[in-house]
């Protein structure tokens, strides 16, 4: 483009944001968010109900701590504290910082619910509704007791056989228990140490939990002591739940909504992501398919299968380091001590059955040897938070290892996978420009930023078709030629001569049989756009966004406040969990792509013309399949058709003034010989 042109592309985009900017602060002024008076949750706990699928008891196998199916504890084993107890009978301890509150069941000392609340009271995040139409109004739980397992919740401990009783016995909460240097925590002592007969199990051991919440983080450090006050040593497998009931916070039957797993390695230390495991709706089925093979092979079978035979993890130097479930904007797993990188980790992976959004995951310590009169610990670390490398990057760095040479692993948990080279950095520049302008300003920058630096990809692509059009015009005729003089003859000698001519045809004025100057450009630039796609959906600040009319960026727009619930129906891929809404902008890239494809030139080749015809239906296609995606995603289109109209035009009138277009204002000049025979009419 010449000079004059690039400078009139560059106040277009400076009116556009001037534009957006007044609009956004006189026109649709930023309300403040809903106030909400105490912590959105009570102190009762789920009714006593049978669990629905209890978790079967791990094997041997991998260091797991194994159990079997036990009848109700005796006098005996009520003596040593196994008395279980309805989870309304419970007590609640809270812990609270200025990013959560968490509440602990002493049933099992276990982390009843999670809420983003912050120790005043006030909400952090708030839970985004189904229908896109309401405002958040409620504060997020994160984390929550599931009717479908009661039994079974965050931080319950995988020990040994007698699991089952002690995940539902009271604990008893240590008043005296030293206290750490960072955050709050809590200690609860089994057996406990009043009203029973005997303080210590059968084998004469103590166990002690210790839960610490680190300040102005997601993030929570637990310790599990073994005291061995017995007479003979003893050995444990010492694992722990991960995150069980949690709340999936983007659209309904998101396939974001998934089981993570990051294993590491003692020779390289470098830690792997498993970028392909399966949602939490396939993993029933992927576990029945691998019983299934258990089974044919003989093995034991369970309603949970190891972590490593689900990751089909063959090479014995690789172990678990964190295990957990993921949203499109959350994440909360349990991780291994990063002081002791070399110990052998495992876990197991429970689906929860009658429930397709949730699974139970397991982290499993090596096994200890606790000689008699000492103890022994395990550390463990658990994060439930954003899926955003900035507060998964501060929760690490809460408490870092002694070891400094290990890396940041968690935040490898909030990339965008293969495409994160690409996603990275535009969510950097996403975030700077958030932080000066605001959200929606700032996808409207990128868009420009982007397309701006593309543009002279996208100038060489149009230039070159425009040079191929104009060619093709000269060449079409000797191509009808040729295309006549073998017409009616199928024989594979004729084809291969009429290709034969067709080629030098071609090869004598320069032009390929693929515009692939064209096509080139455009090709290079789809990684670019797949990085972006992948930048709005894991850009956390966008979400709950406002900007101008729309309360959230991470929703369909629903400009017209009304809608109607679709459910699972055949019309379900226009909804946004289940519920159909008036969107405003899908519609505008609709027409914004009509107008694009009405200004494009007009092949003379009827092959073309069709081929033509036949991609302006395309887009608006593509319009419906993103009718119920967020707006974000559509301002981003939005922004990108007004730019590729305004730089098409722009680069028209720069190549006709080189000569590679005709001005279609000027008309040629016919010559007599080129007349066609009613002009020479008497």
């Amino acid at each position: 483009m010449h000079r004059k042109d690039m400078i009139q592309m560059v106040v277009v985009i400076a009116v556009l944001v001037v534009a957006f900017f007044l609009a956004q602060k006189y026109l649709f002024p930023a309300s403040p968010p809903p106030v909400i008076d105490g912590n959105g949750s009570g102190n009762k706990l789920a009714s006593n109900e049978p669990p629905a699928n209890k978790p079967a008891p791990p094997t041997i196998e991998d260091n797991t701590p194994s159990t079997e199916v036990k009848p109700e504890p005796t006098s005996k084993d009520i003596q040593r504290g196994f008395k279980v107890i309805a989870p309304a009978d419970a007590n609640i301890h809270k812990l609270a910082n200025e990013r959560l509150t968490a509440e602990f069941s002493d049933r099992g000392a276990v982390l009843h619910r999670l809420t983003f609340i912050d120790a005043d009271g006030k909400p952090v995040y708030l839970h985004t509704p189904d229908n896109p139409v309401d405002a958040p109004e409620k504060p997020l739980e994160l984390l929550h007791p599931l009717e479908e397992v009661p039994d079974l919740l965050p931080m319950a401990l995988v020990l040994d056989k007698n699991d089952e009783w002690r995940n539902t016995s009271r604990w008893e909460v240590v008043e005296d228990a030293p206290q750490p240097e960072k955050g709050k925590s809590i200690t609860f002592r089994f057996p406990p140490s009043r009203g029973f007969e005997y303080s210590q199990e059968s084998d004469g051991t103590v166990i002690y939990k210790t839960i610490t919440l680190l300040p102005d983080t997601y993030r929570f450090d637990i310790k599990i002591r073994i005291e061995n006050k017995g007479s003979k040593g003893a050995e444990k497998v010492v694992g722990m739940w991960g995150p069980v009931g949690m709340t999936n916070d983007a659209a309904r039957n998101s396939a974001e909504h998934s089981r993570i797993a990051l294993y590491a390695s003692t020779d390289s230390k470098r830690y792997i992501q498993f970028e392909d495991s399966p949602t939490i709706r396939a993993l029933a089925s992927d576990v029945e398919d691998l019983n299934a093979d258990l089974e044919e092979e003989g093995e034991e079978v369970h309603d949970w299968v190891s972590a490593r035979k689900l990751d089909d993890v063959t090479d014995e130097d690789r172990f678990l380091v964190v295990h957990g479930t993921r949203t499109q904007w959350f994440i909360a797993f349990i991780a291994a001590d990063p002081d002791n990188r070399d110990q052998r980790w495992s876990g197991q992976v429970l689906p929860i059955k009658g429930n397709d959004q949730n699974a139970a995951t397991s982290l499993i310590a090596p096994k200890l040897t606790i000689p008699a009169g000492e103890q022994a610990e395990v550390q463990m670390r658990f994060y439930a938070g954003p899926r955003d490398k900035e507060r998964l990057s501060d929760a690490w760095l809460a408490n870092p290892p002694a070891d400094e040479a290990i890396k940041l692993q968690w935040t490898e948990l909030a990339t965008s996978g293969f495409w994160d080279v690409i996603a990275t950095p535009l969510i950097w520049i996403l975030r700077v420009l958030t932080g000066l302008v605001g959200p929606g300003l700032a996808i409207i920058l990128l868009t420009l930023i982007v397309r701006f630096g593309l543009s002279p990809l996208s100038y060489r692509g149009q230039k070159s078709m425009a040079t191929y059009t104009q060619k093709m015009k000269v060449v079409k005729p000797k191509l009808d030629a040729i295309k006549e003089k073998y017409e009616g003859k199928k024989g594979q000698d004729a084809q291969l001569k009429m290709l034969t001519e067709t080629r030098a045809a071609m090869k004598e004025h320069n032009v390929g049989m693929l515009p692939l100057g064209g096509c080139l450009p455009m090709l290079i630039q789809l990684p670019i756009f797949i990085g972006l796609y992948r930048a709005f959906g894991n850009a956390f600040f966008l979400r709950q966004a406002d900007f101008l009319w729309i309360h959230d960026l991470s929703l369909p727009d629903a400009t017209i406040p009304i809608s109607t619930y679709l459910g699972d129906s055949w019309l379900g891929f226009l909804a946004h969990s289940g519920w159909l809404t008036f969107n405003l902008l899908p519609m505008m890239w609709i027409l914004l792509s009509i107008v694009q494809f009405k200004l494009q030139p007009k092949p003379d080749d009827p092959q073309q013309a069709s081929m033509q015809k036949q991609m302006a239906f395309l887009f608006p296609l593509m319009g419906l399949m993103f009718y119920g995606y967020a707006s974000g995603f559509a301002f981003y289109f939005i922004i990108s058709s007004i730019y590729s109209i305004s730089e098409s035009k722009m680069v028209k009138r720069a190549l006709i003034k080189q000569g590679v277009m005709p001005d279609p204002k000027k008309k040629p000049k016919v010559a007599d010989d080129d007349k066609p025979e009613y002009h020479g009419a008497s």
